[in-house]
C-alpha cells in the first residue's frame, strides 16, 4: 500500500516503513525507514487529531492500494460524531437511571 502524504508532495511506500507514530511536538504523524531514515507525512493541530489520523490510515491498510492522509475536515468530522453519541438527539444530555 502506498500512503500521500497531507501536504501532496511525497508518496510512501508503506513495505519500507518499520513505524509510524506521532512525534514529538504532539502535532505531526512520521515514519521511519528500514535504512534509519524517515519523514514527517502530515501535521495537525492536535495529539487527539493526529492519534484518528493514525486510526483512519490503519483502518485502510489491506482495504486498498493507495491511501491520503485524511484532510482537517475528515477528522472534525470524526471528533464531532463522538462528541455527538455523548448526548441525546434532543442536544440534552443523557438522562441516568439507578444508582443513588
Amino acid at each position: 500500500m502506498y500512503i500521500v502524504s497531507k501536504d501532496k508532495k511525497s508518496i510512501i511506500n508503506t513495505e519500507q516503513i518499520t513505524s509510524m507514530y506521532v512525534g514529538a511536538d504532539g502535532c505531526t504523524i512520521k515514519a521511519d525507514f528500514g535504512n534509519g531514515k524517515g519523514c514527517q507525512i502530515g501535521r495537525y493541530n492536535s495529539e487527539k487529531e493526529c492519534q484518528i489520523a493514525i486510526e483512519i490510515i490503519a483502518g485502510s491498510f489491506g482495504k486498498s492500494d493507495l491511501c491520503f492522509m485524511p484532510e482537517n475536515s475528515v477528522i472534525n468530522a470524526k471528533i464531532n460524531l463522538g462528541e455527538q453519541k455523548q448526548h441525546h438527539i434532543s442536544g440534552k444530555k443523557t438522562k441516568g437511571h439507578g444508582g443513588s
